[in-house]
């Protein structure tokens, strides 16, 4: 291994081929992720925020293959340490993963591991067997801490879910994803923007309530100046972030997806409220209600709506969350009929993690953040 310099880190050389780790994405990286496709049999499409999103995680490591110095391949993972109830974990979710068309994953059986995805993919495996902070670059975390790569897959994406396999990722638990819409969204007079001065009160108030959640990290809380609450009599009863996405959908599954990609943009007055070409939508994040006050909920989420000027959003949580019950007892408008999603798999692979900490970590819900998912 040779250790460039503090932002990069060599892995492997073979003739024209070289893998490594990066900080920071290169142009190429970058050109390769934003042209990749996500997902293969279910629905399909285009992130068309990568550029915004790379700066917004504070500890990426970059694996990347270069073939005569064009990069071929490449997948990021990024550090949030997380406080268990065993103590702290370095935790690595594996955000991006892209190979270019010249280098797709394949099921021959003629010797896989010879070709460059194959030599890829069982250094990848190589890189989630221990701490990447070991490999010659780091965010100054502890590689002696227990650690674990974590990713959320499209049940319906069965090439990515083949491939978690093939390095080591298994499932420890499901999700679902909720749509929330409304064709004509309002703004409820008791939604304010949070002022900075109140950041670190909802910053701890919000992380007493994910405290039986695990994974958790507020590591994009407040990104954007973004946070939104409901008060009654001066006091947050509920709370949420709103994140701005755009998406280029190629294909959805199913009647429902055959009718938005194919009928409903073109119909009189409805299909200005859908456009799969440029999908603007919304996510939310560090969703918050008071006991009681779970109604305020979806009056936050349409004025979200309104303020954003879109009619579409998105959120996930773990099928063992409390916010789970919340959203599938919601009305969450029109739109919302024609997106149905499979239950999507959790997906993990640990490094100095005994069977009874992972148990710790499994049996209660993952924190599932809208900003890691788009």
């Amino acid at each position: 291994m040779n250790t460039e310099n503090k932002n990069k880190s060599v892995l492997f050389e073979r003739g024209s081929f070289e893998v490594g780790v990066l900080k920071e994405p290169t142009t190429q990286i970058l050109d390769l992720l934003t042209s990749m496709t996500v997902g293969s049999k279910g629905a399909q499409y285009l992130l068309k925020n990568i550029a915004q999103r790379m700066p917004q995680m504070a500890g990426k490591y970059i694996m990347y293959m270069t073939k005569d110095s064009h990069v071929i391949s490449t997948y990021t993972a990024d550090l949030r340490t997380t406080q268990e109830n065993f103590g702290d974990v370095n935790a690595y979710y594996i955000r991006f993963f892209a190979f270019s068309d010249g280098v797709q994953a394949s099921n021959s059986k003629n010797d896989p591991k010879s070709k460059p995805d194959g030599i890829f993919k069982s250094l990848v495996k190589r890189f989630l067997s221990k701490s990447p902070a070991t490999f010659g670059i780091d965010y100054n975390e502890i590689p002696e801490l227990p650690s674990f790569y974590y990713a959320f897959f499209d049940a319906e994406n069965f090439r990515s879910t083949d491939m978690s396999k093939l390095m080591g990722l298994e499932p420890v638990g499901e999700f679902d994803t909720f749509a929330f819409t409304r064709l004509h969204p309002k703004r409820h007079k008791k939604v304010t923007q949070l002022e900075k001065v109140h950041y670190h009160s909802m910053q701890k108030k919000v992380g007493e309530f994910y405290s039986k959640f695990s994974v958790y990290s507020d590591q994009f809380m407040f990104v954007n100046d973004s946070y939104y609450v409901w008060k009654e009599d001066g006091e947050v009863v509920a709370g949420l972030q709103a994140n701005k996405c755009n998406w280029e959908i190629k294909k959805m599954s199913g009647l429902n997806g055959f009718f938005m990609l194919n009928i409903l943009p073109y119909l009189p007055i409805v299909n200005k409220y859908f456009n799969p070409q440029k999908f603007d939508f919304i996510t939310y994040d560090f969703i918050y209600f008071k006991p009681g006050h779970e109604d305020k909920l979806a009056k936050l989420m349409e004025s979200m709506l309104h303020v954003h000027d879109v009619t579409f959003s998105l959120l996930w949580q773990d099928v063992k969350s409390p916010l789970h019950d919340v959203f599938s007892g919601m009305d969450t408008g029109f739109l919302s009929n024609f997106s149905n999603v499979p239950t999507g798999k959790i997906m993990m692979t640990t490094n100095r993690l005994s069977e009874e900490q992972l148990h710790d970590i499994t049996k209660k819900p993952v924190f599932t953040c809208a900003m890691d998912m788009s």
